[in-house]
């Protein structure tokens, strides 16, 4: 188990996890509300990412900043080396030249500052980002994003699926599709397949829902999807393309979407239509398919849809 994540035999998070869900907190969703200096592409100093008052009660150290980004399992963060003339600024000419230059190669460009860092421990020459997952309006992720076309079939994931809870699922229908939900992207993940979801279903429904099959899952971690998720929403990837609703790929891996507008409806209210859905499947009570083909299959029970999302969804909300 990667490090960032253990949590030291089902107790308190550990000081590596405790580290990363600070950083992914300040650079996804606070930031700007903290003072922390942001530029348009989501990187900031680290030393100012240090100075931050959470972090500095816990006397971060820089070394610990390179930690969570080289053992995060679902490579949460990118990190550039930019040495720069002026430390105190992070909107410099430099730093954004640097972050543009390498933004074809996010995977690269952290491995170079990965080892730099073995050589330069000055904290004010390192950028960091979270690589997806913003809430920040002023950060322009897709700078950094690989947008996916018709026009390269070969770079399409094969399965492209949303990992959503029980009581959320009678609101997406209700709302007629995914919605951000206060971040700038949805997030889907490119497994598990549908053939390989449907092969866990028909185990749940021999062994019984409580085990999970927590051995098979906790063996892959998949980015883009929560390890509980209970209800997984499969896309028609091509279908949606051929619609224009945007699709993006992170470089860590994860489907992003900011949805497309709907005619009748806000202008600002984007969403992935359910129109583009393929297939849906409840995977924990072992239900299998619930809606394939435009049309419910079946209908959540009310004892599961009324029953609060499990813990660690960030801030309890019904992600939508």
């Amino acid at each position: 188990m990667p490090r960032g994540d253990r949590r030291g035999g089902g107790g308190p998070p550990s000081r590596e996890v405790t580290v990363s869900k600070a950083l992914s907190y300040l650079l996804r969703h606070a930031a700007e509300r903290e003072g922390l200096k942001i530029n348009s592409q989501g990187y900031a100093n680290v030393a100012d990412v240090l100075a931050w008052r959470k972090l500095k009660s816990l006397k971060v150290t820089f070394p610990e900043i390179v930690d969570a980004v080289e053992t995060s399992d679902k490579k949460r963060f990118a990190l550039l080396y930019a040495p720069q003339t002026d430390p105190t600024s992070i909107t410099t000419t430099t730093e954004s030249e640097a972050a543009a230059e390498e933004a074809t190669s996010q995977e690269t460009a952290t491995a170079k500052a990965l080892a730099a860092s073995t050589t330069d421990s000055t904290a004010s020459n390192y950028l960091i980002r979270a690589t997806q997952g913003h809430s920040i309006k002023s950060v322009e992720a897709e700078a950094l994003l690989e947008r996916l076309t018709l026009d390269q079939p070969d770079k399409l994931p094969e399965t492209v699926v949303h990992g959503t809870f029980h009581s959320a699922w009678p609101l997406i229908l209700e709302s007629g599709g995914l919605r951000c939900m206060g971040r700038n992207h949805a997030h889907f993940a490119t497994g598990p397949s549908l053939s390989s979801a449907l092969e866990g279903i028909e185990k749940v429904k021999l062994n019984g829902p409580a085990g999970n099959h927590k051995v098979e899952e906790s063996a892959k971690v998949i980015s883009g999807m929560r390890g509980d998720a209970q209800v997984l929403i499969y896309i028609d990837l091509r279908r949606a393309l051929e619609a224009g609703c945007p699709f993006w790929r992170s470089e860590n891996g994860v489907i992003l979407s900011e949805g497309m507008s709907i005619s009748g409806t806000e202008k600002e209210a984007k969403l992935i239509p359910i129109k583009f859905f393929d297939v849906v499947v409840e995977r924990r009570k072992g239900l299998g398919k619930i809606w394939e083909g435009g049309e419910v299959l079946q209908t959540l029970p009310e004892e599961l849809t009324s029953r609060r999302n499990p813990k660690g969804n960030q801030g309890g909300k019904k992600r939508r």
